[in-house]
């Protein structure tokens, strides 16, 4: 863009490629059911991405793969409040879990932060593996960029990681909110 174009053309959107969708190894925790907070019951997945470069991380205009600087971008794929059975990767060996749109019964509540922005990821789909402490994971995903206007063009991917299993069994305290004054 050269800064001459009419107020209302915008500049194309970003394409976020494969090439910016490699997973790391990442994690998946179960929340004991007794725990006193919201995620009892729920598991919940962070898959990191390799790190990617950019000239300006708020414009993805500069994006590109690889390390190289001068900025580098590290972000991951956070899922809350996972609906799946049982309390550990047993129940999860080579088993396939469908999961709603967002805002519907039983979605995943997902997100990736890009552009200070965070981005929802909506999954309709998991399918494990076998393991007892990780366990691979292939997961059909839709990223929604434009509703927050990144620059980015929404897209949808298959995404495949490898996942270590936490159990959660005590969580800090909350603390009880303060009075003013």
């Amino acid at each position: 863009m050269t800064g001459l174009e009419p107020a209302w053309q915008t500049p194309p959107m970003f394409e976020l490629t494969d090439a910016f969708l490699r997973p790391l190894t990442g994690v998946i925790r179960y929340y004991r059911a007794d725990l006193e907070h919201p995620v009892a019951g729920t598991w919940s997945i962070e898959i990191p991405l390799a790190p990617f470069s950019a000239d300006d991380e708020y414009d993805p205009a500069t994006f590109r793969p690889g390390p190289g600087g001068p900025t580098l971008i590290e972000t991951e794929i956070s899922l809350d409040f996972v609906k799946l059975p049982g309390e550990g990767l047993a129940a999860l060996n080579q088993q396939v879990f469908d999961f709603p749109a967002a805002f519907n019964e039983g979605f995943i509540d997902g997100s990736i932060y890009l552009v200070a922005t965070h981005n929802r990821v909506s999954v309709t789909r998991i399918g494990f593996g076998q393991g007892d402490e990780q366990i691979s994971a292939r997961l059909q995903v839709a990223f929604d960029f434009e509703k927050a206007r990144t620059g980015i063009r929404n897209r949808t991917a298959e995404l495949e990681a490898m996942l270590l299993f936490q159990l959660v069994d005590s969580l800090p305290a909350r603390k009880p909110p303060t009075q003013p004054g």
